[in-house]
């Protein structure tokens, strides 16, 4: 696992140190202020901005100065589920991990405050807000041994987790394979969100022939399935159903998205979503 992580720590740092996603993350400015100076009132100032104090001294109208801090809050929302353990090409769990480890950098490399989560239907490892990129390679170690079986996301625990844990307006990048009764609305009205999905195209076209065995990722109940193309293509239509219904959810919800497989280049593809 140590050589897998190291891989994928020199991959991501080579992507983003040698390319300008890192100053493209978003479209949010910061919007944190610094103090620079005391002036003369002038029409057109925010007079939210005035220095009464100064102002009494000198009997003229006074107002403060900022300066726009452009630093964002980045989370970077791991969504831990038992169906990540899956991969026709790499597993989807390790393709999480490299996507962490793009963000992660990006962050860094923009001077962002970086929050990671690793989330199921809980909080699975706190880790403090950090500016400091020695923690990418303990979140890519973590990214890779978590164990997702038997494991699955609740979203609005997610949602109510966010919320009560950063009241800032923030960057999301959310991070899973968006199965089940995905609602991200009560985290996107005030922050700027992205869905990235991940997933194995064999996953969501099947075709295979033959018995088969199933497991549930969920609860570990198996099933006997005779797959043949009929099947795999009524499987097909019932999927994309539900993605549609994703997408809707994304749309109405403005949630930038988009969907990162498992035989893809991932750091093209991010880049891609990214930028719309």
């Amino acid at each position: 696992m140590y050589d897998k992580a190291k891989e994928i720590i020199i991959k991501a740092k080579t992507n983003i140190f040698n390319s300008n996603l890192g100053g493209q993350l978003t479209s949010l400015k910061g919007e944190g202020l610094d103090f620079k100076e005391i002036k003369e009132y002038s029409y057109g100032d925010n007079i939210k901005n005035i220095n009464w104090k100064a102002t009494a001294k000198s009997n003229s109208l006074k107002v403060n100065v900022f300066d726009e801090s452009r630093q964002l809050n980045i989370i970077v929302a791991f969504l831990i589920n038992g169906s990540l353990e899956f991969g026709s090409v790499n597993m989807k769990q390790d393709i999480a991990a490299e996507i962490i480890a793009l963000l992660g950098f990006s962050s860094i490399y923009n001077h962002d405050l970086l929050f990671p989560i690793f989330f199921s239907n809980k909080s699975e490892i706190f880790y403090e807000p950090t500016y400091d990129e020695t923690i990418i390679y303990k979140l890519i170690q973590d990214a890779l041994e978590i164990k997702c079986i038997k494991k699955e996301v609740n979203y609005k625990n997610f949602c109510d987790y966010v919320n009560n844990t950063m009241k800032q307006r923030s960057v999301i990048f959310v991070v899973g394979d968006f199965y089940g009764d995905v609602d991200l609305s009560q985290i996107a009205y005030k922050n700027d969100v992205y869905a990235l999905i991940v997933r194995d195209r064999l996953e969501e076209y099947p075709l295979l022939n033959g018995e088969f065995e199933l497991v549930n990722a969920i609860n570990l109940k198996s099933s006997e399935f005779n797959i043949t193309k009929d099947v795999a293509k009524k499987y097909k239509e019932l999927l994309d159903l539900q993605d549609e219904q994703l997408e809707e959810h994304f749309l109405k919800h403005r949630i930038k998205h988009g969907k990162i497989y498992t035989d893809d280049d991932i750091f093209l593809r991010l880049s891609q979503i990214i930028k719309g």
